[in-house]
């Protein structure tokens, strides 16, 4: 993130910690100064981090973006799973799915006719299991985050 990219959620995350502030002094919530202290960092935290990731939602990155490479034949398959999950077949995008989820399910076909499925799961560390027909391929090469 640029550091005038930074500037703006810092300053949100000051201006709500500080709004939190006033309003538990309003309601009768008696805090120390530490306390406000961390209830002011805490939403400056809260603000940077959320602010780098809507950023990245906006532009389609993923700060968690895995790649599985695999050969069948003469054809090259890659699989990319982040915030979308997409097969490429021969580089060419043929089935795209969209959004967050712990599972996600592609298919393609081979110009023999062949059917590709792909089931990508997990949460934190991904795992791409690739079917041609219905042999199990091994991917010669992983991109991690």
């Amino acid at each position: 993130m640029k550091a005038k990219n930074i500037l703006a959620p810092i300053i949100e995350g000051v201006v709500v910690g500080v709004i939190i502030s006033i309003v538990m002094s309003i309601v009768g919530i008696e805090a120390t100064g530490t306390q406000i202290g961390i209830v002011v960092a805490s939403a400056l935290i809260v603000t940077t981090i959320a602010s780098a990731i809507s950023q990245a939602v906006v532009k389609g990155e993923s700060p968690y973006k895995y790649e599985w490479a695999y050969t069948y034949g003469e054809n090259r398959i890659v699989v990319i799973a982040g915030l979308s999950e997409e097969l490429y077949i021969n580089d060419e995008l043929v089935d795209k799915k969209s959004g967050i989820k712990l599972k996600a399910e592609l298919e393609g076909q081979l110009k023999t006719g062949e059917k590709v499925k792909v089931s990508i799961s997990g949460g934190m560390t991904a795992k791409c299991e690739l079917f041609v027909g219905n042999v199990l391929l091994e991917p010669i090469a992983i991109k991690t985050p």
